[in-house]
């Protein structure tokens, strides 16, 4: 394992490197750290050098007031720029999903594939801003749960204010994501979660309804995309780490084979079950 730093304009971001073969890099989710891709990739059967890193203001990269999507986006194309090397294949989740995207649509040549993990859904599950401020702010679990995240390896340094913001502003920017979509020239593969804002009460209801939604007008525009349903949360890779990483040893091995990617059904009733 090599770890390193690199610079990205006032900020340094951590990076840890290892192994040989086609490149993965993995984008995190907004409040994560490169911590939670351990057990994917302690289950990832190919020969990969695998990248990973702590986003501006997560883990140990250096605290920055500017945490706007665009400034998390500057990141990962400075670790493609001067870490990953050429065509990558990306696998995000959450924001690092959606990021994984919109980099893609700018830079087409630069990636090999889009490997996404419940994000990168054009729908905006935020119907209320207000609210998600008052739950974020006011909430005094969430001014705790930084310091519970650091015992854990999965320190995030935004304030509750500042995660609403971002929370608010990576919704907003699904509702465009189609545009990001049609500029994309590379294999892709979702897997999404069939319960993403949890399992219980009418508003979690509302928002798995329009994710799934979100998802199946994806999968009709995009017959070329793959796509999983896995009856479970947000947290797949925690929950289903063997799964994905079964999956992306395949879309892996299919890129570098030169095979066209398989569509998968929409909502297929084995995947909805999680089988």
């Amino acid at each position: 394992m090599k770890h390193s730093r690199v610079a990205n304009g006032n900020v340094t971001l951590p990076v840890s490197e290892s192994g040989q073969g086609p490149t993965l890099l993995f984008f995190n989710g907004a409040g994560t750290t490169q911590a939670a891709w351990k057990r994917i990739i302690r289950e990832l059967g190919g020969p990969y050098r695998l990248v990973t890193f702590d986003f501006r203001s997560h883990g140990t990269a250096t605290r920055s007031p500017d945490i706007s999507f665009e400034r998390f986006l500057s990141d990962a194309e400075a670790m493609i720029d001067l870490v990953a090397g050429p065509q990558p294949i990306v696998v995000g989740w959450s924001m690092g999903a959606d990021l994984a995207v919109w980099y893609a649509a700018a830079h087409p040549e630069r990636v090999a594939g889009l490997f996404l993990i419940d994000g990168a859904v054009p729908v905006n599950l935020v119907t209320d801003p207000d609210e998600v401020r008052r739950r974020l702010i006011y909430n005094p679990a969430v001014w705790y749960s930084p310091w519970i995240m650091y015992l854990i390896g999965m320190g995030y340094r935004l304030t509750p204010s500042e995660m609403a913001t971002l929370t608010i502003e990576v919704n907003t920017r699904r509702e465009q994501l189609l545009s990001a979509y049609s500029q994309l020239d590379c294999p892709v593969e979702l897997v999404l979660a069939t319960k993403t804002a949890r399992e219980k009460g009418a508003s979690a209801e509302q928002k798995n309804a329009r994710w799934r939604t979100g998802g199946e007008q994806l999968a009709r525009l995009y017959p070329t995309f793959s796509l999983q349903w896995v009856d479970n949360t947000h947290l797949l890779p925690f929950t289903e780490p063997t799964r994905l990483a079964r999956s992306l040893d395949t879309f892996v091995q299919r890129i570098r084979a030169g095979s066209p990617i398989p569509t998968a059904p929409a909502l297929e009733t084995s995947q909805m079950e999680g089988k």
